[in-house]
């Protein structure tokens, strides 16, 4: 739910953002349109409306790296979207519109071919905007442009129909800022594998795409895209390696793997991780087990095993069981409460394990450094030294 409001108002302000933009780029071009609409030749009339559409798409692309800008660091950033938005969408849009005139010429004024040119020009800036914002996705990009172009391209007609000349350019060339703002944002949501969903403590919420390129927490905004004050200048990392989210820790150098709905506190904000990609449940009635790959070296023989918390340690007997008061992050699937029990294998009841009871995966790294995800309903085999990510709350397997 958070998730979807917060991308409902990411696409508004995306939307707003550009159709200012569009509004902007269309009112510099209004004292030459007179020129552009006086034109002799064919290449005048080229020239002409690639210089009209190039302002255009200049205009929205720099405003919606600025609504993007005020987005993730809740404050505007000229510069950075004058430079990151500008050039491009200048080029983006001054091709379009060369290519449109053309088209115009070759075969005369056609209205679909006009919607076609400016899902064209879209389709060119969501290219160029996919290279800007962090794992928005060339795919995603460029379709999504495409598709905001067209529904904008629909709009600029009827409205160059239904108002004067001037009024109708500026209303349809802010409409196409818009809809080219919304359908970026809709095509990230729609199709994207992983996302962060960051909670403020003042109670704002944002999200963000995971994929290749790394989302960074800290609190130097040249290191990291998410500024979060009274932490390091890079304190936290997210990427998405081969279908699975990783989380690094910069200060501490530790990495762990989350699965959806897990989450992590940094600084004033907590961050609650999505997954679309969710590996299915275990439907057999014999839970699977994990074996730790040196059991017998470190099993019972070596005396009582302990879970060792941050607030306290547990014993971990045969029959111990653990209850969300223990694990407070963790949601029991049954009524008892319970989260995780103790069992012995049948066919050694010198190894113990314990039993995923929660809704959740966990992840376990043992003593050599291997990491193993633990499903709902699994086992995995105690030994010394390992430790268990139970959500936000760490534990570690020791002995007497």
């Amino acid at each position: 739910m958070k998730r979807n409001l917060s991308a409902i108002k990411k696409a508004l302000q995306f939307g707003i953002s550009g159709a200012v933009g569009g509004f902007a780029g269309n009112l510099i071009t209004e004292p030459f349109m007179q020129r552009l609409n006086n034109s002799e030749s064919v290449f005048e009339s080229v020239l002409s409306t690639s210089r009209w559409f190039g302002l255009v798409g200049g205009g929205i692309a720099t405003a919606i790296m600025l609504g993007y800008y005020y987005y993730i660091k809740g404050k505007p950033q000229v510069k950075q979207a004058l430079k990151n938005g500008g050039l491009f969408g200048l080029i983006a849009g001054a091709v379009s519109g060369a290519i449109a005139e053309a088209i115009y010429s070759g075969i005369g004024p056609n209205e679909l071919l006009r919607v076609i040119c400016w899902g064209i020009a879209g389709s060119l800036l969501g290219l160029g905007l996919s290279k800007r914002i962090p794992n928005l996705g060339m795919l995603r990009g460029a379709g999504g442009g495409a598709v905001g172009g067209v529904l904008g391209g629909c709009l600029f007609i009827l409205f160059a129909y239904s108002l004067s000349g001037t009024a109708g350019r500026l209303a349809g060339c802010a409409a196409i800022g818009f809809w080219i703002g919304i359908m970026l944002v809709v095509a990230e949501t729609l199709f994207n594998k992983a996302w962060l969903v960051i909670s403020y403590d003042t109670g704002a919420n944002r999200t963000l795409t995971i994929g290749a390129e790394p989302v960074t927490f800290g609190s130097d905004e040249n290191l990291s895209i998410i500024c979060i004050p009274d932490v390091s200048p890079l304190a936290m990392r997210f990427q998405l390696e081969a279908g699975q989210i990783v989380c690094e820790n910069v200060d501490s150098g530790a990495v762990s793997y989350l699965r959806s709905g897990d989450q992590k506190r940094i600084g004033n904000c907590t961050v609650t991780v999505g997954n679309s990609d969710l590996p299915a449940q275990t439907s057999a009635k014999t839970p699977p087990t994990i074996i730790s790959a040196y059991p017998a070296e470190k099993s019972l023989a070596s005396g009582l095993f302990y879970l060792k918390l941050a607030n306290k340690t547990i014993p971990l007997t045969t029959g111990t069981q653990l209850s969300i008061s223990d694990l407070p992050t963790l949601t029991a699937t049954a009524s008892n409460g319970v989260v995780a029990a103790v069992n012995s294998h049948s066919k050694d009841d010198l190894l113990l394990g314990l039993t995923n009871l929660c809704d959740r995966a966990w992840w376990a790294t043992d003593s050599q450094g291997d990491i193993k995800m633990v499903e709902p309903e699994s086992t995995l085999t105690l030994a010394l030294g390992t430790k268990i990510e139970f959500g936000d709350i760490e534990g570690e397997i020791v002995g007497t």
